[in-house]
């Protein structure tokens, strides 16, 4: 072969390897090949920074590490979103969300989604080998009392969802452009009875993530409610707990209706699929009371064709306190405990059923602070071989390597986070810090 065609066939292969992130985008496959700067993958955290009440503090921002091949973290920076985030909560310093999923990788590794539930906007970041670029800022609503705050974003092909938490609560669509611009989808928002009384809303109760299924054909989100009086004194649940389903016809829009299934005030919170698509949820005060204190569970569901979702395992009890998050890679389940400071796990059985592996399967370093860790949201990285949690009582990300066995072996904890207020509660809403929330792995 001469010199000539050696040069064609590999600028033929180049133009061939370009177009597939392309082409993912519209056909909602997932990506598993290496980013192409030659690094193993990335992992992504957003601080949920507010600068409202003092400009000279930065505004939401995402903390972005390089991932090695042993699941090791190299922080590359920090970099604006183009909005703000909402600061740590009043109920929670370390939980100012209260949601699942307010950072998303797109499904062909290209941009970041990021929620900025302090500027009521979703903005697109470009990721880059050594920096992240931000491509566009939309607001997720009108302003309104119930299109406002959001804290959670899925995408499936070119359509992306918002959740917006406040009030009653929102969703609505978006077209995303391959060059990651978004377009609102014309009658796309839905209100969601969430029955939130106060703004910014209570993390105890708040709408808490938007997901599709992994057909596309439903768009499910979950509403904690808080628990009931007896559980917690002066809880004062919003409602029973309740997972609300969509159905989603060709054009991207959903059904004017939900499908509304009712968790007895188990708390139903982050959720993820496992690979038949059931749904795995957390139930954060599914586990019942030991000890005068609430504890978490994990629950399993089959979605139906009309929405509703039939149990499998109901409340899978880890004996930990506030399972809130609870990702799976097919085979095991985790779930990250916000109060005890530990990660739970279960097996994921062929029928869809979970059966606890571990009350505690890792243990996350002691800040020495009186909240503690609070581990927040989990990721997966996309081989299913490691586990990354977001640590806002630490200002770190914790990284755990899972084995074939399901057992986790701690790799670290890398720093580069604002750590949030030394207390359980924050100063005041939107107040001028850091309260880490949000994480994708790529």
């Amino acid at each position: 072969m001469n010199k000539s065609s050696s040069r064609r066939i590999v600028r033929t292969a180049v133009a061939a390897a370009a177009l597939v992130p392309l082409a993912a985008v519209f056909s909602g496959a997932t990506a598993s090949a290496a980013p192409a700067w030659g690094v193993p993958g990335a992992v992504f955290v957003g601080t949920n920074h507010n600068n409202s009440g003092d400009p000279s503090q930065p505004g939401n921002q995402i903390a972005y590490y390089h991932r090695g091949a042993d699941g090791t973290l190299t922080l590359i920076g920090s970099f604006a979103t183009g909005g703000e985030g909402s600061g740590p909560g009043q109920r929670f310093a370390g939980d100012g969300l209260g949601s699942g999923n307010s950072v998303r990788v797109t499904t062909d590794r290209r941009f970041l989604l990021v929620t900025n539930a302090g500027s009521d906007t979703l903005s697109v970041l470009r990721i880059l080998p050594d920096r992240l670029q931000v491509v566009d800022v939309v607001p997720t609503g009108d302003g309104s009392a119930s299109q406002r705050f959001p804290n959670s974003v899925t995408q499936h092909g070119n359509t992306v969802y918002v959740l917006n938490a406040a009030g009653q609560g929102s969703i609505t669509g978006f077209r995303l452009g391959l060059t990651g611009k978004l377009t609102p989808i014309p009658g796309s928002t839905r209100q969601l009875q969430a029955n939130q009384d106060r703004f910014a809303p209570d993390a105890l109760k708040d709408p808490t993530q938007i997901s599709f299924s992994p057909d596309g054909h439903h768009l499910l989100v979950s509403i904690k409610d808080g628990p009931t009086n007896d559980v917690i004194p002066g809880a004062n649940p919003t409602g029973p707990g309740r997972v609300l389903t969509f159905g989603v016809d060709l054009a991207g829009r959903p059904s004017k209706d939900f499908v509304r299934t009712d968790f007895a005030n188990r708390g139903p919170f982050g959720f993820s699929f496992d690979n038949r698509g059931n749904v795995d949820l957390a139930e954060f005060v599914g586990g019942g009371v030991e000890d005068g204190h609430p504890t978490g569970a994990a629950g399993s569901y089959r979605i139906g064709r009309d929405g509703h979702l039939t149990p499998i395992s109901t409340a899978v009890a880890d004996h930990q306190i506030d399972t809130c998050w609870v990702v799976n890679n097919g085979e095991y389940a985790f779930g990250s405990n916000y109060t005890s400071g530990t990660i739970s796990s279960w097996k994921v059985n062929r029928d869809g059923s979970l059966t606890l592996l571990h009350e505690v399967a890792g243990t996350i370093d002691k800040p020495g602070s009186t909240q503690g860790s609070t581990p927040l949201d989990l990721g997966l990285s996309p081989d299913g071989k490691n586990l990354y949690d977001v640590l806002p009582g630490s200002g770190k990300v914790a990284a755990w390597r899972i084995g074939t066995d399901g057992e986790l072996t701690k790799v670290g904890e890398f720093g580069g986070l604002p750590q949030t207020p030394d207390g359980d509660h924050a100063p005041a809403d939107f107040s001028a810090l850091g309260s880490p929330a949000g994480i994708d792995v790529s």
